[in-house]
């Protein structure tokens, strides 16, 4: 005795399976679909902007000339940042960045103389005692002057 399918099971079964069919078909054809254009195709050409041609001569006005800006004078009698030597009569010079003390080959900044003797030395009072300074320790004004 062979089973037999009831005939509304049987048509069910051919249902799900044809749909499984069907949704396997389409899930396929969508991932390996042919492009609609297989020749690559070169880039699009950028379009040149017209440039309008000027309709009368093209005037430009004068260059405007700034007047220079203010310099601090060579020298001048104290500085902003650094005090002035408190023993003797000085100036300041900005080409060198240091007080000149005057009448005398001496030069003072930040607590410190200086004077050119073959060598550069230093010392806290005009009079000395005088001991030889590195050149990187001079004042850069004084070390480009010898």
């Amino acid at each position: 005795m062979t089973a037999k399918l009831a005939p509304g099971r049987r048509a069910f079964r051919i249902t799900w399976q044809h749909a499984v069919l069907v949704g396997l078909s389409v899930l396929l054809g969508a991932c390996a679909g042919i492009p609609y254009e297989s020749s690559p195709q070169p880039p699009a050409a950028k379009p040149v902007p017209r440039v309008p041609e000027p309709s009368a001569p093209v005037i430009s006005p004068p260059p405007i000339k700034a007047p220079p800006a203010p310099r601090a004078p060579a020298t001048q009698k104290s500085h902003p940042r650094y005090a002035p030597p408190p023993h003797v009569a000085a100036h300041w010079d900005n080409r060198l960045g240091v007080y000149v003390v005057e009448g005398r080959e001496l030069y003072y900044r930040e607590r410190l103389y200086y004077r050119w003797d073959g060598d550069w030395f230093c010392a806290g009072q005009p009079d000395g005692p005088w001991e030889p300074v590195a050149p990187p320790s001079v004042p850069p004004g004084l070390r480009n002057r010898h």
